[in-house]
């Protein structure tokens, strides 16, 4: 049977065990150390308050990082991974004003901090971008866009995560229907280049090697679209729209498949590949009856998982060769976190309990059920070694895995 390889590239400067970005250390949400066990319970080692959103922790040689809302501004905080003591905070005031829909969301951040060689950057709500000293806390440098665009954030607000490759900074910059991807020195914020093609959408880029070449795939407002990281050369592009500009999934790529989804459409592979100087992009399989709405996917051995918007949100199991769904498992609610941890599936939900599931099963067969917050939770959580840290509406808490 054939497995599915899953090659997306690791941040610079990230040592083994850190979760420096957006779904961990590969943005696919695979975690490195996973436990080869897992306990009947798991036991608290610390909760802090550090205020509202759904940006998630990131953890870095031994310091958990977020960027939080209180009051009106938005705040930047290290913590000890240990005991949750704080090391450093920085507060900037931040609005932003949003479309209605966004309701009880609210204005609280959306992006997660990326840590890279000793620096943090965050993309506050409205488009304020931030390089921070890790160490101490220090604003190294920041950009804001107001003069480049009409609008610095999207219509529901700032949501896509900054990565960082090869000494760039990429991030998508710029409001509805204006913007542009840029990639910025990652020291000194200086543009190194600009590719304009319409409004940010709300899901984050990753790198990997497709077809033999590096690529950089995200989705703007409008487009699902490959770059030359180094050069913003755009490689290829495929137009992808979705209700209401709704377009929150992170591309997903196993093998030669980039796989993706959005509001109200189908999940689908496209598998790319080269001829000549031109890359060709081709329907591999679509899942018309599941679409993914809020939750990134993830590749377990030879299935793909996701939350699709079916059924009160239902947990399906696909087959990367065919696309078939082997199970589905519906009334999950509107999002669920999802992970990788050797060859179980890791699910929390928003009101706060993470799932261990075999992922070779074909049925929803949790294993292990936990508690892992009080409060609905929004956030992506992340693991560092035997360490699980949760983000719920106001708290950060770490749990003990082993």
């Amino acid at each position: 049977m054939r497995r599915f390889a899953i090659v997306v590239l690791v941040l610079p400067g990230a040592v083994q065990g850190d979760w420096p970005q957006w779904r961990g250390p590969s943005r696919n949400g695979v975690v490195v150390d996973a436990p080869a066990h897992w306990p009947p319970t798991l036991a608290k080692l610390w909760s802090v308050e550090v205020g509202e959103g759904h940006s998630s922790p990131v953890i870095a040689q031994g310091r958990v990082f977020t960027l939080t809302r209180v009051g009106e501004e938005e705040v930047v905080r290290a913590h000890h991974l240990n005991d949750g003591t704080q090391i450093w905070e920085q507060r900037y005031s931040a609005s932003a004003e949003l479309d209605s829909a966004v309701g009880w969301h609210g204005q609280t951040p959306k992006s997660t901090p990326c840590v890279s060689e000793g620096r943090v950057y965050t993309y506050g709500i409205s488009g304020v971008l931030t390089c921070w000293d890790a160490g101490d806390g220090k604003p190294l440098w920041r950009k804001t866009f107001e003069r480049r665009f009409r609008k610095t954030w999207p219509l529901y607000g700032v949501a896509t995560s900054p990565i960082v490759h090869d000494g760039r900074l990429i991030v998508w910059a710029g409001g509805h229907d204006q913007g542009a991807l840029l990639a910025l020195d990652s020291r000194t914020g200086d543009e190194l280049w600009a590719l304009p093609v319409d409004g940010p959408g709300y899901s984050s880029p990753v790198i990997a090697e497709l077809a033999g070449t590096l690529q950089l795939v995200v989705q703007s407002q409008r487009f699902l679209i490959a770059v030359d990281p180094k050069t913003g050369k755009e490689l290829w592009k495929q137009r992808f729209t979705t209700g209401y500009d709704q377009n929150s999934i992170t591309p997903l790529i196993a093998g030669d498949l980039v796989i993706h989804s959005g509001y109200q459409k189908p999940l689908k592979a496209l598998r790319v590949a080269r001829s000549g100087n031109r890359f060709q992009v081709s329907d591999k399989w679509e899942v018309r009856s599941h679409a993914l709405y809020l939750s990134s996917p993830v590749v377990v051995g030879t299935r793909l998982f996701g939350l699709s918007m079916a059924n009160g949100g239902s947990l399906i199991a696909v087959s990367l060769a065919d696309g078939r769904v082997v199970w589905k498992q519906p009334n999950m609610g509107d999002y669920a976190a999802l992970l990788v941890a050797r060859n179980d599936l890791l699910v929390q939900t928003t009101e706060g309990k993470l799932y261990v599931v075999r992922a070779d099963d074909d049925r929803w067969n949790p294993v292990r059920e936990y508690q892992v917050c009080d409060e609905s939770t929004w956030s992506h959580p992340a693991i560092s070694g035997e360490i699980l840290v949760v983000k719920d509406k106001q708290r950060l808490s770490a749990w003990r895995l082993r």
